[in-house]
């Protein structure tokens, strides 16, 4: 479903990092290396059923037992041969992974939770195999138990009988060389495993015996008394026959061992799992994470959800929700808006949840949203130049997305960050636009972020796309980092640029250069931005209509249902080519086509369709007296259809002087195809007009021609 690299892009390492320290065993932390999202739906739910079902046991107050997880596969190895021996500290290990996993799998039962039961159903009780036989023969200090056998039992008495003896037997001897001035110290010691008499070096020939060692300086010999050399000798045959003993017992309980080594194998990986699901479980508990309605169809309906790496840093209360939906008819996402504005972490979001997900991690989101199936998850973010293939930063993105384009299709997701970028501007918008036509038509489910201003207009335009935008501060200049599906956003750099305090001879030139169309642009989007948030205030004020709300036009359906309104007027006849205002605004259209109860509009380089209700004719004897807009707008298409040679040939000359004058970049001429006349004169003209570049018609429309300025 995803690749490691895509994971750490989306920033589900911090995730990971934040588990890892909560693990307590190496069992849990190979499961966490190993953790992918499941592309299956099934795996999937069951995944989040057992994370709910810990996470209820944690909230509870419900203590897990954890306690000894203890790695021993390397015991289970040492005992495989035959003959093998474990020594009794390998050997309790293994005995206390044994009860771990018998605690584990009674404490859900005595718990009675049937889900995770069922998850730990598959350990193996060792309990009369290695449990209770390890703990007969090997005490708390590690120390094989005098119980373990019968035979080890008669040999340590016999044993610690005659070491008894032979330390009585020793004392008295120390004692007379001690009082004859023989000995080096008042104290037995041992050498070479036998109790012997320190006496000083000029005094050995004194007593009788075997010389065991001597001290460094040479001034001190270790002697064993010849009185004490059968007592002596009687000891280390006992130690050997205790050391036999031991060496048997142990052996078999190797050979237990051995005999149970795929059932250890397996409890400790499910050990290892429960470990993981623990951590997992309080990750969730840490995100204040749900379970979202789960669909099997690709759909991604995000309500009230945060960021889950961003919770992680201990700021939650300065992540801002996001809510965001694609999906049915809706595939292709285009956000906008200022840099820092949050464009890039709304669009991590919606993978990195869906990642949380299909890892059986509950994410921080409104129970209602609605999280679908996809088989996988692409992602193309940052600088992705590579000197070992020769790419730069541009290639390097082109190739991502011509993998994607490849894998575009159903049940896909697809984010990219700032498509477009690192090339041309003209180009690179364009080859975003074709890129993202491929992605939507491929049924795949696509959310991009950029700064084109064309990609704001296709996303419009465009059927099954939408345009989405990170909320901005105008006041402040800083960004909101709410989410607002369906408007565009702007990127505000001349106005961030003037607070910066830059020169303002400078920003009048950038203007002039953006010219007309791009600052008609901004300055709607604005306008729109306004209005919206207007008529949301008026929601929350029921009583009162927007300010700015012209008499004559109809109100929006959310507030036409408000108590207390005016019954709308009469709708005002609309025609096509017709300049209007779209809900009372400041900022001139002009009407396209009009199908059914909406027109396509134009104002500057970006199309909308918008509600007929929702236009206001332009009434240019009242503008000219109020002086808010300017008379003469520029159209930017003209329909001639039905016109004689000589008269279209008039306002297309009107047309193209508008246009000049008004730095537009292109206008449309319609003209119909008919016997071709029209068009053919219209052509004529062209070629003689002195600020007109170049023309043509478009094989999907010859009625159009779309005249380049």
């Amino acid at each position: 479903m995803i690749s490691d690299k895509t994971a750490r892009k989306l920033g589900f390492n911090t995730l990971v990092g934040w588990l890892k320290e909560r693990l307590v065993s190496p069992m849990g932390a190979e499961q966490l290396h190993a953790l992918r999202p499941a592309a299956d739906s099934v795996a999937r739910a069951a995944a989040l059923t057992h994370t709910e079902a810990l996470q209820g046991h944690l909230l509870r107050g419900d203590t897990l037992p954890l306690q000894d997880l203890v790695d021993v596969r390397a015991y289970l190895e040492q005992a495989r041969p035959d003959g093998a021996m474990l020594n009794a500290e390998s050997l309790d290990e293994v005995r206390k992974v044994c009860r771990a996993s018998r605690r584990m799998r009674t404490f859900f039962s005595r718990k009675d939770d049937p889900i995770l039961s069922r998850f730990v159903r598959s350990i193996v009780i060792l309990q009369e195999e290695l449990e209770h036989p390890i703990a007969h023969t090997v005490d708390a200090n590690r120390r094989i138990k005098d119980s373990a056998s019968t035979e080890l039992r008669q040999i340590r008495r016999g044993l610690r009988q005659r070491q008894q003896a032979l330390r009585e037997k020793l004392r008295e001897l120390l004692a007379q060389a001690v009082q004859k001035g023989y000995a080096a110290e008042n104290q037995l010691t041992m050498r070479a495993g036998r109790m012997v008499i320190p006496l000083r070096a000029e005094a050995k020939r004194k007593m009788r015996g075997f010389v065991h060692d001597s001290s460094a300086s040479g001034q001190t010999v270790y002697l064993e008394p010849a009185g004490c050399l059968d007592l002596g000798n009687e000891v280390r045959i006992l130690e050997a026959q205790e050391q036999r003993e031991i060496e048997r017992l142990l052996r078999a309980l190797t050979r237990r061992v051995s005999e149970q080594a795929g059932a250890i194998e397996h409890n400790l990986r499910v050990l290892g799992k429960m470990d993981l699901l623990h951590a997992k479980a309080q990750l969730s508990i840490r995100l204040g994470g749900v379970i979202p309605v789960l669909s099997e169809e690709p759909v991604l309906k995000i309500r009230e959800g945060k960021n889950p790496a961003l919770l992680l840093t201990g700021k939650s209360r300065e992540v801002i929700p996001l809510t965001i939906s694609l999906g049915s008819e809706l595939r292709t996402l285009v956000i906008t808006g200022p840099n820092a504005g949050g464009k890039t972490v709304a669009m991590k979001t919606c993978g990195l949840m869906l990642a949380m997900l299909g890892c059986g991690i509950p994410v921080p989101v409104h129970p209602e949203s609605v999280f679908g199936t996809f088989h996988q998850i692409l992602v193309e973010i940052g600088d992705e130049q590579s000197i070992e293939q020769d790419l730069s930063t541009f290639s390097a993105r082109v190739s991502g997305l011509r993998r994607m384009c490849d894998a575009a299709d159903e049940g896909v997701l697809l984010l990219v960050d700032e498509i477009g970028t690192g090339t041309d501007p003209a180009e690179g918008a364009a080859l975003a636009q074709a890129v993202l036509e491929q992605f939507t038509a491929s049924g795949a489910l696509t959310v991009v972020t950029t700064h084109h201003g064309t990609l704001k207009a296709y996303a419009h335009e465009a059927a099954c796309v939408a345009n989405g935008s990170m909320d901005f501060d105008e006041d402040t200049l800083r960004p909101t980092f709410l989410f607002r599906q369906g408007l565009p956003g702007s990127s505000y750099a001349f106005r961030i640029a003037r607070r910066m305090k830059f020169p303002p001879a400078v920003l009048a030139r950038a203007r002039q250069i953006l010219g007309k169309p791009g600052l008609s642009l901004e300055a709607l989007i604005t306008s729109y931005r306004n209005r919206i948030a207007k008529l949301e205030a008026s929601r929350k004020s029921p009583k009162r209509m927007p300010p700015d709300t012209p008499a004559h036009s109809v109100p929006d359906p959310a507030v036409r249902k408000m108590p207390g309104k005016a019954e709308p007027l009469p709708a005002v006849k609309l025609d096509v080519g017709q300049q209007v205002l779209i809900d009372g605004g400041k900022n001139p259209c002009e009407i396209l086509s009009i199908q059914g109860h909406k027109a396509l509009v134009s104002a500057g380089n970006m199309r909308m369709k918008i509600p007929l209700k929702r236009l206001k004719p332009i009434q240019r004897t009242k503008l000219r007296s109020k002086g808010t807009l300017n008379v003469s707008t520029p159209r930017t298409r003209i329909d001639l259809r039905g016109f004689r040679v000589h008269e279209a040939l008039a306002e297309v000359e009107k047309l193209l002087d508008q246009a000049a004058g008004a730095n537009l970049s292109s206008v449309e001429i319609i003209h119909g195809t008919g016997t071709g006349a029209l068009r053919t004169a219209i052509h004529r003209y062209l070629k003689t007009f002195e600020v007109n570049k170049t023309f043509e018609c478009l094989d999907a429309n010859p009625g159009v021609t779309i005249v380049k300025i």
